[in-house]
């Protein structure tokens, strides 16, 4: 009885294992890189995607490219910490392996070719890494249809990276409504007045890509509705 009443506060008492903390935080975002890898290679072009309100789980594409990118940082950041945790145990490993290692030359020269090969296929677009990414870019044509079937007028990329003035380098996929109207120096209520007299119900921080997808009216269109020119001129 007095040794456990003993263990007790000295198990409460344990300190935090850092090493195993970042061990399973290293393995969860290693997990949210493999996802959000494989969903983006799924996902639309943006161009798309905001036309057409594709989001999966509830994440747009901007979001999921958010994980993405945060993720792939606190993962290099772990793998910093894991080695300081355990240079020592890595090292030791080494020294002990260093004999064993002579043995495997060619398995070591045969995997260091592979991702050679794996890198180089990568940059200059080789088979048949050039057929996988040409089947992400497929997907394009799969997401386009499915936001047609659902009544959204899917905008070309020659609209949605038009070099309108005010648009901007990046073309309209980049402006809501409130970011054209400050471009243009129109006040946003008058920018938001004209679009509802033009039949097109729009809130400040809509996307101009989506607002197109919904109402059916060009992204150019909208712009000059927002600078009261008739809609076609002005573009």
């Amino acid at each position: 009885m007095q040794t456990a009443a003993r263990r007790g506060p000295a198990a409460r008492r344990r300190a935090f294992q850092w090493r195993a903390w970042v061990t399973l935080v290293l393995l969860g975002a290693a997990t949210w890189l493999a996802v959000s890898g494989v969903v983006l290679y799924l996902a639309p072009s943006g161009r798309v995607a905001k036309t057409v309100d594709w989001r999966l789980l509830w994440l747009a594409k901007e979001q999921w490219e958010a994980l993405h990118t945060v993720f792939g940082f606190v993962f290099l950041a772990l793998v910093g910490l894991h080695l300081k945790y355990n240079l020592r145990s890595i090292l030791a490993y080494l020294r002990r392996r260093a004999a064993a290692a002579a043995r495997v030359r060619r398995e070591a020269a045969g995997a260091t070719l592979v991702l050679l090969l794996v890198t180089l296929a990568a940059v200059y677009g080789w088979t048949p890494v050039r057929q996988v990414m040409a089947w992400s870019e497929g997907m394009n044509a799969v997401w386009e249809r499915w936001g047609a079937e659902r009544g959204f007028t899917v905008v070309s990329a020659e609209e949605a990276h038009a070099e309108a003035e005010g648009a901007g380098s990046g073309g309209y996929g980049r402006l809501s409504v409130a970011d054209l109207a400050a471009q243009e120096g129109v006040p946003l209520e008058a920018a938001l007045r004209r679009l509802a007299q033009a039949g097109v119900g729009a809130q400040p921080a809509d996307n101009l890509l989506a607002l197109s997808g919904r109402t059916g009216v060009a992204p150019g269109d909208l712009a000059a509705i927002v600078r009261g020119e008739p809609v076609g001129e002005g573009d």
